[in-house]
C-alpha cells in the first residue's frame, strides 16, 4: 500500500482543532482496520518475541491420549451367535475391572495444566472410541432388548464441569466436544471424564468401550 498523507501533522505542544485531530488519527486507523501489509511492516521487523510479548491468544495442547495399556482386555464373545454384533476381536475396557468397575460412574482421562490470562477458554477434546454394540435395556415388561450400550464425555475445569456431552450409540467414531468458558488468570487444570452405563447381566469378559487417538486443546483469548 502507498504512502497516505495526512490531513495534518500534529506536534508537541500544539493546540489542536477536534475536527483536524480526528481526520489524522481516522488515517491510521484505517490503516490498521485491514490495510496493513509488506509495505507498512516489512518481513521481519516483528519477531517471535514480540509476538510472544504483544499477541492476544494462548494455545495449550495435549496430544496422542489413549486408554492406558493395563485396561486393555479382549472380549470372548466373538463367536457369531453372542451379543457382540459386530463379530470382532475388540480390545479395551470391560466390566468389573479398573477403570469401568461396574459402570455408570465418571472416570478420569486426559489433563493438561495451563496458565490462563482472564477472557475466555475455548477447549476441544477431539477422540476416536469404539463401543461392542451390547444390549443395554429392556422394554417394560418384556425380554425385547431396545436401546445398546453409549458412552458419554464431559469437560471440567479445577474440578467442576464446564460441558457434558450426550450419549454416542455409534459402534465405531470420531467425535470432537468443544465449549467456550469464561476462565480467570492463573494456573488452571483441564480435565476430560468419561462413563459408560452400569453394568446389569451383562458378564466381565465383554468389551464396552475403547478409546484412542486422543488430542485435548485449550485456546485462551483475552484483551
Amino acid at each position: 500500500m502507498g504512502y497516505r498523507f495526512t490531513k495534518e501533522d500534529i506536534r508537541t505542544q500544539q493546540i489542536v482543532d477536534a475536527r483536524q485531530f480526528d481526520q489524522a488519527v481516522g488515517t491510521f486507523v484505517d490503516v490498521l482496520n485491514g490495510g496493513l501489509d509488506r509495505d507498512n511492516i516489512p518481513q521481519g521487523s516483528i519477531g517471535t518475541s514480540q509476538m510472544n510479548d504483544n499477541v492476544f491468544c494462548k494455545m495449550f495442547f495435549l496430544n496422542d491420549q489413549f486408554a492406558a495399556d493395563e485396561y486393555q482386555n479382549i472380549d470372548a464373545n466373538t463367536d457369531g451367535i453372542s451379543p457382540n454384533r459386530p463379530n470382532c476381536q475388540l480390545g479395551g475396557m470391560t466390566y468389573g475391572k479398573e477403570p469401568l468397575m461396574s459402570g455408570g460412574g465418571w472416570v478420569e482421562g486426559p489433563k493438561m495444566s495451563i496458565v490462563s490470562e482472564e477472557g475466555m477458554l475455548e477447549i476441544s477434546w477431539h477422540c476416536s472410541e469404539v463401543k461392542g454394540q451390547y444390549w443395554a435395556y429392556y422394554k417394560n415388561h418384556t425380554t425385547a432388548r431396545v436401546a445398546l450400550k453409549s458412552s458419554q464425555w464431559e469437560i471440567r475445569i479445577d474440578g467442576n464441569a464446564v460441558y457434558t456431552g450426550p450419549d454416542q450409540y455409534e459402534v465405531r467414531n470420531t467425535f470432537i466436544h468443544r465449549c467456550n468458558v469464561p476462565i480467570s488468570r492463573g494456573a488452571h487444570t483441564i480435565s476430560v471424564h468419561y462413563r459408560v452405563q452400569r453394568q446389569k447381566e451383562d458378564g466381565e469378559d465383554s468389551v464396552i468401550l475403547n478409546w484412542w487417538g486422543g488430542q485435548l486443546v485449550g485456546i485462551n483469548r483475552y484483551r
